[in-house]
């Protein structure tokens, strides 16, 4: 019945999609909760609800507590009635999950991206996985209600087509339209956003829907991006513009930046930044067990640094200590100018040691002077799949929330 919740709705079509989306956010719900929210008589509200239970939608989760008499029927979206497959695209890992309706993982396929990952070998890597993912799970294809994809570089939204892919390690990127090509492949519906306001929407509708309407997140990855969630609509942005927290000035006599100015962000706490700043090190005599890695210093790369990370290589986290301080300058000033509730983080470098600590400290630290602010910053639950669950959200949205254009 989901895949009937688009287009032009009947009346009834509509009640049962409001009550669906309702169920799916407050879940478990009682039926007067429901009766309020909607203002629907409470025999018609049982017999909507009744028709989503029968449909497999919906079922009792069987939690409610009695009064005295019967325990009162809670409902909660039934997680296994379709699934969900949500893809992120980045010149490091191209991911590919696959969710249930509650956005929480069953599986999941990972492919490095090296010099062999042309856009079509990824991209058949992509329907390979969702194939085999389908199979091993005994998951019938009309099941599946549709893909989402998100990706951190620039893309043409209309088209598909990243718009500069110069980053990726392999060539044939230009001109692909990942859509069609998945499309054409799969006979479902594609979807395609930015990565960023995809991780935003996976943390607020998985873990703070109850709790709040404004939210933020930020990540630090090769690049610098915030994705925002304000009285509870995602706020969409140009895709050209997705990076702007990236440069963000946090200090005005400070490095040069690849736009041009001085001091921004993405120089100091991007993946590119730190680094940079590894080698500058390294050329000087630092020591560090990248030595014993590499022959050449300008032969590190972004692996070789995450890696000496999770041996708690000196030299690394001397860096990603300082990369971590500017990330707080900068997340101080987005809570100053946003003002939201949450604020969470997420991104290759937050699992790692000091990173989120040292920021998250130095914002709080930069918003004494409010004292009655209350921002909770908080680590992201999924920092390495949290895209990749945006974009399987993103699928499940299109058939049961309002999407504001």
């Amino acid at each position: 019945m989901l895949k009937q919740f688009t287009g032009l709705l009947s009346p009834k079509t509509k009640n049962l999609k409001l009550l669906y989306s309702l169920v799916r956010k407050l879940g478990p719900v009682r039926i007067n909760t429901l009766t309020e929210i909607t203002g629907y008589k409470h025999v018609t509200c049982t017999r909507l609800l009744d028709e989503l239970v029968q449909e497999g939608l919906i079922y009792d989760s069987g939690i409610g507590e009695s009064s005295g008499g019967r325990k009162p029927l809670m409902y909660v979206i039934k997680p296994d009635a379709y699934y969900l497959i949500g893809v992120e695209i980045t010149n490091l890992y191209t991911t590919v999950l696959l969710l249930d309706l509650k956005l929480d993982m069953v599986d999941v396929e990972k492919l490095r991206m090296d010099s062999q990952c042309t856009g079509e070998y990824t991209l058949n890597f992509v329907s390979r996985s969702v194939d085999e993912l389908l199979s091993k799970h005994n998951i019938q294809r009309e099941k599946l209600l549709g893909i989402g994809i998100g990706v951190l570089d620039p893309i043409d939204k209309e088209t598909g087509v990243f718009l500069n892919p110069l980053l990726f390690p392999s060539g044939g990127w230009d001109n692909l339209n990942m859509v069609d090509y998945l499309q054409q492949y799969h006979h479902s519906p594609v979807f395609i956003d930015n990565g960023t306001n995809l991780a935003a929407l996976a943390e607020y509708r998985k873990n703070y829907w109850k709790e709040t309407d404004n939210l933020v997140f930020v990540s630090s990855d090769m690049g610098i991006r915030c994705g925002t969630i304000l009285q509870g609509r995602l706020v969409r942005q140009n895709m050209e513009m997705d990076d702007t927290l990236g440069h963000m000035v946090v200090d005005i006599h400070g490095r040069r930046c690849l736009c041009g100015s001085y001091g921004c962000l993405q120089a100091y706490s991007s993946l590119p930044a730190i680094r940079n700043e590894v080698v500058r090190r390294l050329k000087r005599g630092h020591n560090s067990i990248l030595q014993d890695s590499v022959k050449d210093t300008e032969d590190t790369d972004f692996h070789h640094i995450l890696n000496a990370l999770e041996h708690e290589d000196p030299l690394c986290l001397d860096v990603l200590k300082d990369a971590a301080f500017y990330f707080g300058v900068g997340l101080s000033n987005l809570i100053l100018l946003l003002r939201p509730d949450i604020v969470v983080c997420g991104g290759t470098l937050v699992p790692k040691p000091l990173f989120y600590e040292v920021a998250s400290e130095t914002a709080q630290n930069r918003l004494l002077h409010y004292p009655k602010s209350h921002v909770q910053i908080i680590k992201s639950t999924a920092a390495y799949n949290i895209v990749a669950q945006g974009a399987g959200c993103m699928v499940l949205d299109f058939f049961t929330e309002e999407i504001l254009p």
